[in-house]
């Protein structure tokens, strides 16, 4: 038995859902909104003068590092907010806070920056001023290390087992071991610094950091510090 073809049908090739998905995907990874140009820093003049022809069509190296050039940061500067915890020793709950400050690039491997920095817990509080510098490539993601200081006011634990008052609001008195939180004359630390940078724009960068604080009140009440940074840069 002979059968005769069908005509008038042509085959179609079906692209499973997550390979069309990937394939759409990996234009914004790696920053190419074209076969010729990377998009990612178009909004920074630096960056859009020096990529505006693009890379030549199948120079997948230039393509490459068009995506991941960060030099045209050398310059910016801009305000910044952030959010964190601090985790402590011997059982002590975290302490959660902010910062609002300003972080500037004077090269494109080196920033520093300033903030007012403000956490709180249970029973502990501290607010002050932040200052630090940091080291990284200038890439679009790269990891960084940095140090800075801290210093400012915060509160500390002193014994009242006979101030003839309930402290810890448990209904009595001045039991033993019972203590009273008071705003302490000064706190400072140093603390060195490791972290992530990924700029989703020319103009805009994510940050997330750890920090290990070393506080003048020993080595009992050094932390760690962990958190997420947003910050917007003009020139």
């Amino acid at each position: 038995m002979t059968v005769e073809p069908q005509t008038g049908y042509t085959p179609r090739m079906v692209i499973p859902r997550s390979i069309a998905v990937l394939l759409v995907l990996i234009p914004v990874m790696t920053g190419c909104g074209s076969l010729l140009k990377s998009r990612y820093a178009m909004d920074d003049p630096v960056y859009a003068e020096k990529y505006q022809d693009g890379a030549e069509k199948g120079d997948l190296a230039g393509k490459l590092k068009q995506s991941v050039d960060a030099r045209h940061v050398s310059g910016l500067g801009g305000p910044f907010v952030s959010g964190g915890a601090q985790f402590r020793g011997k059982g002590e709950s975290a302490l959660a806070g902010a910062e609002v400050g300003y972080e500037s690039y004077g090269s494109s491997w080196h920033s520093s920056r300033i903030s007012l920095s403000g956490f709180v817990g249970h029973e502990d509080w501290f607010a002050g001023l932040d200052t630090g510098v940091r080291l990284q490539l200038p890439a679009r993601v790269t990891p960084f290390v940095g140090v800075g200081t801290f210093n400012g006011l915060s509160t500390t634990r002193e014994d009242a087992t006979d101030d003839g008052v309930d402290n810890d609001d448990d209904g009595r008195t001045d039991e033993r071991g019972e203590t009273k939180t008071e705003p302490d004359a000064w706190l400072s630390s140093v603390y060195p610094e490791v972290g992530l940078h990924f700029w989703p724009t020319g103009k805009s960068r994510l940050t997330f950091y750890s920090r290990y604080l070393v506080t003048t009140e020993g080595r009992d009440s050094d932390d760690w510090l962990t958190g997420f940074q947003y910050s917007v840069f003009s020139r």
